[in-house]
């Protein structure tokens, strides 16, 4: 308490001033915790919005990689001898993979373009024209697609299916567009096997069968063996 003079009981008389009660500071600790509290409130109804913002993002991203599916589907020259992956990265399609003539590059990054409304960075990469190679590939196919095989294993649409699902170590975080079991990647006379078998012993007889072609300096593993 403080002591002020007032003029309504004389000049000289000293009368008490009651100063604000303790209240004030309950009351900044009250407007405080509201503060608090809204600040809270406003963070968790951004988190719902963005939450809710991702949901269509997401189909979005879904439906982008069906179209791009469908179309290095219309690829007319893609084959057992290329492997194709992609991915999605906002605005961007980034394709990768393995392609035995130069004209497929160009035709796979044409037909991605004419089916989606996104950039095309292409890095897909052409392989070295060789008649040794060449010569390795088909002595490779003819190998691997033994009777057995051939008759198990449907190309095409079924395979297409399952490679949707697949998640391979030679393309991490990206799609895998598939559409042989077994694809024959030959660069300077080295082999590489990129596929979806269904057994282990598959596996054994391909890559068995494989390294028996004369004139390759190795067979690299890229198959997959599907798991219940």
């Amino acid at each position: 308490m403080t002591t002020t003079r007032s003029g309504y009981l004389g000049n000289d008389t000293i009368v008490p001033r009651i100063e604000a009660p303790k209240e004030r500071g309950v009351m900044r600790n009250v407007k405080r915790l509201m503060a608090a509290g809204a600040a809270v409130l406003a963070l968790a109804a951004t988190a719902q919005v963005r939450a809710a913002a991702d949901i269509p993002a997401a189909e979005a991203t879904k439906e982008t990689i069906a179209r791009v599916r469908k179309a290095l589907a219309k690829l007319p020259y893609y084959g057992v001898f290329d492997f194709l992956a992609f991915k999605i990265d906002g605005g961007t399609v980034t394709l990768q993979g393995y392609a035995h003539r130069p004209a497929l590059k160009r035709e796979a990054e044409s037909m991605v373009k004419h089916a989606v409304t996104a950039d095309v960075l292409n890095q897909i990469e052409v392989l070295p024209s060789s008649s040794f190679d060449d010569r390795i590939r088909w002595d490779t196919y003819q190998r691997v697609y033994t009777e057995d095989i051939a008759s198990r294993y449907v190309s095409g649409g079924e395979m297409e299916v399952r490679y949707e699902v697949l998640d391979m170590r030679l393309f991490p975080g990206m799609e895998p567009y598939g559409t042989y079991p077994v694809h024959i990647i030959v660069k300077n006379r080295k082999v590489l096997l990129v596929g979806l078998l269904d057994t282990d012993l598959d596996k054994t007889q391909v890559f068995v069968r494989a390294r028996q072609v004369p004139h390759t300096t190795g067979v690299e593993d890229a198959v997959m063996v599907r798991r219940p």
